[in-house]
């Protein structure tokens, strides 16, 4: 993937303006301190990241159906394997930890997705 493309500025959570600054204070995918924290504007191209007041509401409407396509498949899996033999419940414990884990990345990449819908790349 190169420069110039959204899903690299997604993926590599980077401004969608100039793709070169960081969207989070703690750049990452799964980083648990100051999960949702971001700088007012880009350090490097000064894309101002607060578009308008409740902007970032907006992400819990991309994260949902991202959800749904993971989990409902982990829950039908585990559902299946349990009626396949006794040691699959085990497993469930290890799906819900593994659902919780994914939340992180989940909010900071659909955060990315909302940004990138509204703001185009510019090559400088």
């Amino acid at each position: 993937m190169k420069r110039g493309n959204k899903l690299y500025s997604i993926l590599k959570l980077k401004c969608p303006r100039c793709q070169i600054g960081d969207l989070f204070c703690s750049p990452g995918l799964f980083v648990y301190k100051d999960i949702l924290k971001m700088p007012d504007k880009c350090p490097h191209c000064e894309q101002d990241f607060k578009l308008e007041p409740g902007f970032y509401t907006a992400a819990l409407w991309i994260s949902y159906p991202i959800v749904l396509l993971i989990f409902i498949p982990l829950l039908l899996l585990g559902f299946s394997l349990d009626s396949m033999h006794y040691f699959f419940k085990f497993m469930y414990p290890f799906i819900i930890l593994f659902s919780f884990m994914l939340q992180v990345p989940l909010m900071r990449i659909a955060r990315a997705i909302l940004l990138n819908m509204n703001i185009d790349y510019q090559a400088k």
